[in-house]
C-alpha cells in the first residue's frame, strides 16, 4: 500500500509525506518520508521504518523501536468510508505530540455528457 499526505497552508506545499506499508516475512512494515515541496528529503539517513505492532479488524498499530518520531502510527477504521490517523510523537526532551486526521472517501464526480443539438 502506497500512500501521500501533503500539509498546505494558505495553497502552498510546506511538507510532502510519501508512505509504504510492505509485506515482510517478519511482518508489516510501515516507512515514512518527508519531503520539501522541492523533492529535498528531512530526514537526514534512512525513512522511518514501524513495525506492526497489533493489528485487528478496526485498528492497526505500528511501533517505532528506534526512537520516538513518530513512535506510533495508528489507523483505525471507523466505517467502510472513514478512517482515522494518529501519529504519536515522543521527542527525547518536551511534550509529547499526538496528531489525528480523519480521511473520508470521496465520491467521484460523474459528469453527464452533454446533449448533442440534432441540425
Amino acid at each position: 500500500m502506497t500512500g501521500v499526505f501533503r500539509v498546505v497552508e494558505n495553497e502552498k506545499a510546506l511538507v510532502i509525506e510519501l508512505f509504504t506499508i510492505v509485506e515482510k516475512p517478519e511482518g508489516l512494515n510501515f516507512y515514512i518520508r518527508h519531503f520539501t515541496p522541492e523533492l529535498v528529503a528531512w530526514e537526514k539517513s534512512e525513512p522511518t521504518v514501524l513495525n506492526l505492532a497489533s493489528l485487528d479488524a478496526k485498528k492497526v498499530d505500528f511501533e517505532n523501536p528506534m526512537n520516538g518520531l513518530p513512535k506510533h502510527a495508528i489507523l483505525l477504521r471507523v466505517d467502510a468510508d472513514t478512517y482515522t490517523a494518529r501519529s504519536e510523537l515522543m521527542p527525547e526532551k518536551g511534550e509529547p505530540q499526538v496528531t489525528e486526521i480523519t480521511y473520508q472517501r470521496q465520491k467521484p464526480v460523474v459528469e453527464k455528457p452533454s446533449p448533442v443539438k440534432k441540425k
